[in-house]
Order: C-alpha cells, then sequence, then structure tokens
C-alpha cells in the first residue's frame, strides 16, 4: 500500500504545466469544456468548427456524434468538408460504431495512460446519448471516463443540451463539479453563417465570454467582436448615429449629441446607451458642470 502511494505521489516536475489553447480564451487544453444550449442554437455547428480548426492546426480529433441523423450530416456537407477533406479527423457515428457510446468512453479510458491523447480533441455530440444525464451515477461514470481521457493529454468538447427553461444545462449536478469550464450558448440574431455567443458559467481556466461565426459552406471558425455579438439592431443603430453626430460636431455635451443623434434629451434608454457604450466607441470627460463627448481615437 505504501508503495503505491510513494509511486503515486506528485512531484515538484508535475506542476510545470502552464494554461495552453486550442483556440485563445476559448478552449483550452487538456481541459473538458462543456457548450451547452437549447437544440437549433447551433452546437453542434460549432462543434464542427473547432473539429476543423483543430485538424488544421495539425490535432488529431476524434468527433464523437451519436445526436445527429445521416441525413443532417449530409445536407450540412459533414462528408466533403469534413471526412473526405482531412486524414487527421475521425467522425464517429452511431450508426457505425460497435459499441453503445458509454462503451466506447469505456474503452478509450481503458487506454488512458499518460501522453496517449497528447495534441488529440475528442469532441461529443451530445452528453446525453452518452449517460442517463438524470442519475447522479450514471453521469459519474461517463463523466470520469472523460477525466481519465483528459489526463492522458486530451482536450475535450462537451456538446450537451438545457434544461426546459433553457437557463441552465440539463441533469446532474455532477456535470458541473466535473468540467473544468462551461458555457451557455445563445444564438446570434445578426450573423452571416451561424452566430453564436458563448457565455462562461465556470471557468477552471482563464476562458472568457466569446462570439462566433461559423461558415455552413466551409465551416470556418471566425471570431466575432463580443461588443457587436451582444447588442442587438437597436443598440447598433444608436451607435452609428452617435458617431455620425461626433464626426460632424468633434465634442459636444450629453444633450447636443442626443439631439444631433435623433432622441430627445430625457429618453432613458438612449441615455442607458449612451453610458453602456462610454470608452467603447466614445470617450465622456468632466467639464465644469457638463458631460462632454467625443469619440474614441479620434
Amino acid at each position: 500500500m505504501l508503495d503505491i502511494l510513494t509511486q503515486s505521489a506528485l512531484g515538484a516536475e508535475d506542476f510545470n504545466q502552464q494554461v495552453e489553447w486550442v483556440i485563445p480564451n476559448f478552449l483550452a487544453k487538456r481541459m473538458i469544456t462543456m457548450v451547452y444550449a437549447d437544440g437549433g442554437n447551433g452546437k453542434s455547428w460549432l462543434g464542427l468548427g473547432v473539429a476543423k480548426q483543430c485538424a488544421l492546426a495539425g490535432m488529431h480529433v476524434a468527433f464523437l456524434d451519436f445526436d445527429n441523423p445521416l441525413n443532417v450530416l449530409k445536407q450540412r456537407g459533414v462528408h466533403e468538408k469534413m471526412v473526405q477533406g482531412f486524414r487527421n479527423i475521425n467522425y464517429i457515428h452511431r450508426s457505425k460504431c460497435p459499441v453503445d457510446p458509454l462503451e466506447l468512453l469505456r474503452q478509450l479510458a481503458s487506454n488512458a495512460v499518460s501522453g496517449k491523447f497528447d495534441n488529440m480533441i475528442i469532441i461529443l455530440d451530445s452528453l446525453r446519448n452518452f449517460a442517463d444525464v438524470t442519475n447522479d451515477a450514471k453521469t459519474m461514470l461517463a463523466l470520469n471516463y472523460l477525466m481519465d481521457i483528459r489526463e492522458a493529454g486530451a482536450t475535450v468538447l462537451v456538446l450537451h443540451h438545457s434544461n426546459k427553461d433553457g437557463k441552465n444545462y440539463q441533469g446532474s449536478n455532477n456535470i458541473r463539479n466535473s468540467v473544468d469550464n462551461m458555457y451557455q450558448l445563445s444564438k446570434l440574431a445578426m450573423s452571416q453563417g451561424i452566430g453564436v455567443l458563448l457565455q462562461v458559467k465556470k471557468e477552471r481556466a482563464a476562458i472568457k465570454d466569446c462570439a462566433f461565426d461559423i461558415s455552413p459552406d466551409n465551416l470556418d471558425l471566425i471570431e466575432e467582436d463580443l461588443i457587436e455579438a451582444q447588442s442587438t439592431e437597436q443598440d447598433l443603430d444608436f451607435v452609428t448615429a452617435v458617431k455620425s453626430a461626433l464626426q460632424q460636431q468633434p465634442s459636444m455635451n450629453k444633450t447636443a449629441l442626443l439631439n444631433a443623434a435623433g432622441f430627445e434629451k430625457d429618453n432613458k434608454q438612449a441615455r442607458a446607451r449612451l453610458d453602456k457604450y462610454d470608452s467603447i466607441y466614445w470617450l465622456s470627460a468632466k467639464k465644469v458642470n457638463r458631460t462632454m463627448y467625443s469619440l474614441l481615437n479620434d
């Protein structure tokens, strides 16, 4: 017993690891990251975009898709854009897998010796297909397998569904306790392709809120400006109007600026937006008893 404790004990050399990124500020290497959302918001598209970016970076990609039917994958062009295009992507589908999803995880975990899965990302779509997420014990079994796989060097991205009200993930509290990082995904109304906003719900690495646009044509994953992604169409119209006014007259007080942008001085929503985007698109400065505004970097 003492021998196994001595052999298993951490040494100073085991603490040299720094956080490395697959995708900066979003996807940390050798960690389990979960993204959850209602169906139809773009989780699978995000997974495909991440898979392509990782493959282009030279990582080995295992996409374990036990959620989407083959006709949907055909419609999305998975064969041409991923399976045919990359030798370092293994796209695993329930229609051809000889074992059930949990057994597949068990077999991967049984091979999870140190360094076995270095430079590899495993994407699960989706968690409820690999475990009964309402059952604590069954959920923990699947997550223990994922933790073993992580400790063998793999980066793990888990796609999961939200609960009925859409405010939290579906299932056991063991999920939150076991994953390293967690995001809630929402769909962006304004995007060129499949736009997604990711808001941090748990972090063990220094992850941040972020936004991406996934091209359905080629699965390119394009990072979007977070401020614009979090803005409504009305917000952006307001920003355009205020910037235009400040271009015409470089310095104005609040009342004059709102009037020049087409808003009444007592419009609470306009005043709130003026504060919201201060130091982002324009700068305010107190001068005697007035607040003056000028364009940022103008």
